[in-house]
């Protein structure tokens, strides 16, 4: 949770605000500033400010780097003899077969795999909840290899993962003779959940013994499948519904029913090394920005990465006192060295949400931003119980230069509940009728009232919030400022209907049994809900129907 710094700035008088009975009336606000605690970074870092202040900046600044690099979900490195090769190197796969010759041939590291019997090839057990198993989303990925052929064949697998349910599905990394292709088959998820074929052809030719780094990348964010040899890229292509980047980008994914092994150096005839698959998470990626999105000009664009321009600050879901509080001011401090900027979001519901949910709505918002309770989303005005907001520093376009964030604030007003009623009395008494009164509340945003009623102390049966179809409010009063309403079985029959949920009785009146009465008032916010401010229970008073005499 955040320190909350409190602060009582009493105002001399009241403000009154006429929006659609939403107007505020308030003598006390308060100020929050914000620490860091359960504040999520992304390509961020906190940062002492002289003076000792915390503050935040952009983590790397230099395009050539990321801090959010891909997660390693698969790697062969192949520095043991197969014997020993019992779980890949990251321990998320279990290996099911495997038959090569171990070799120190690659000098770089340990050691390397020499496949050239028809035998030889690692068969990788599929595991649930990895990426290669992964039917919602597979984010961002790369897959690559070092490899140095000693004989070209036509169907060598460097690394494939095909299944057959409902079609062949999956992908291969194949030198075919003395080139690379690259096979997705459908793999890629249109919109309407159609899959499609992709496919990459154009390398060049590999020459025999000679080491190879080859990869194959793909893009969540942007759609650009990208065939690289040695860091090079030698195809490009945008698996996107129109062919443009960010427009339509397809889902890849895996079928759910289909678990096949992933096979390393079938029919594979020379050395392979550092087989790895890394990947981003698309939670990850959706955190990253539509700055980047928006400002992309082409895919060629000095050749740098469209994603990780900007450091995100997302803080954790903060808890006001009460539903229906309004956020009167937020601000922050900021140091922006020339070319850099800073921008906010800010959401707020009075329904609980989790720090990384798509709803509630993130509203974009400036420094010393006032009044967000006075925007009106749909037919509310953004109030709530529940908040968060989100920073994002950007650095300057050449990657020398990162903003500084820090004393991220805000000013809020609570909507306090109404006053209890006052002055209840039972005015009168008749057959099988009871006739209360009480002095109408003064604060402006009263909304009505709910009359209380049962036949035990404290404890309430029914509630009365309509007569003949209309609220129980102030327009009832009379001119000496009081209200009266008459409970009859007709009044007790009419809320009995009206309480949909049934989670109350409504007992009848009757003639000579004790009724015990509460009132509450409550205000305009939310009517009906449960976000609602309603008042206590007024002073509790007690009646007993009396037909009266029948000697007239």
């Amino acid at each position: 949770m955040s320190r909350y710094v409190l602060k009582r700035l009493i105002v001399a008088s009241s403000i009154f605000l006429t929006t659609l009975c939403l107007a505020l009336t308030y003598n006390t606000l308060y100020t929050i500033t914000f620490d860091h605690k359960g504040v999520d970074l992304f390509n961020a870092k906190k940062i002492r400010l002289q003076g000792g202040e915390t503050g935040y900046t952009v983590a790397k600044i230099n395009y050539r780097q990321t801090v959010n690099p891909l997660v390693t979900d698969l790697l062969l490195t192949f520095d043991s003899d197969f014997p020993y090769l019992m779980k890949d190197d990251t321990g998320h796969y279990a290996i099911r077969y495997a038959q090569y010759t171990y070799s120190k041939e690659y000098i770089e590291n340990e050691g390397c795999a020499y496949f050239f019997h028809k035998d030889h090839r690692v068969e990788i057990q599929t595991a649930k909840n990895n990426w290669l198993t992964n039917c919602s989303d597979l984010g961002s990925f790369t897959i690559e290899a070092k490899l140095k052929l000693t004989k070209y064949s036509p169907n060598t697998v460097v690394l494939s993962r095909i299944g057959y349910s409902g079609g062949k599905q999956g992908f291969e990394i194949l030198c075919v003779n003395d080139k690379l292709a690259i096979r997705f088959y459908r793999m890629f998820y249109k919109k309407d959940n159609v899959p499609v074929d992709v496919f990459c052809h154009r390398s060049p030719s590999l020459v025999l013994n000679t080491w190879y780094h080859i990869a194959v990348s793909f893009d969540r964010i942007s759609g650009k499948l990208e065939t690289m040899i040695n860091g090079d890229v030698v195809e490009t292509v945008f698996c996107t519904e129109t062919g443009e980047p960010f427009v339509d980008v397809m889902v890849p994914r895996f079928v759910c029913q289909d678990i096949p092994v992933a096979v390393v150096g079938k029919h594979f005839y020379g050395y392979l090394d550092n087989v790895r698959i890394a990947q981003r998470y698309v939670q990850d990626l959706e955190k990253e920005t539509e700055i980047a999105k928006t400002q992309f000009k082409a895919i060629t664009y000095n050749q740098r990465d469209t994603i990780n321009r900007e450091g995100i600050i997302t803080s954790p879901v903060y808890t006001f006192p009460d539903y229906g509080t309004m956020v009167t001011l937020f601000s922050w401090d900021e140091q922006l060295l020339p070319s850099t900027y800073i921008w906010m979001e800010f959401r707020i519901s009075d329904e609980l949400f989790n720090h990384n949910d798509t709803w509630p709505r993130w509203y974009r918002i400036t420094n010393n931003q006032k009044n967000i309770y006075l925007h009106k989303a749909g037919d509310e005005f953004l109030r709530g119980k529940y908040y968060q907001w989100r920073a994002h520093l950007i650095a300057s376009p050449d990657g020398a230069q990162a903003p500084i964030l820090y004393n991220v604030s805000l000013h809020y007003a609570v909507d306090s509940a109404p006053q209890p009623p006052v002055l209840v009395t039972v005015d009168a008494v008749s057959d099988k009728s009871v006739t209360l009164k009480w002095k109408k509340n003064i604060e402006h945003d009263i909304l009505g009232y709910k009359i209380y009623y049962g036949i035990k102390s404290k404890h309430y049966d029914g509630v009365i919030t309509s007569v003949n179809g209309k609220r129980i409010s102030n327009e009832l009063s009379d001119t000496n400022g009081y209200i009266k309403v008459t409970l009859t079985n007709d009044v007790i029959e009419e809320n009995h209907t009206n309480d949909t949920k049934g989670f109350l009785t409504f007992p009848i009146v009757k003639n000579n049994v004790l009724y015990f009465f509460a009132v509450t008032a409550y205000d305009s916010y939310k009517p009906d809900t449960m976000f609602n401010h309603e008042s206590k229970h007024s002073k509790e008073v007690t009646a007993r129907p009396d037909p009266g005499s029948d000697i007239k």
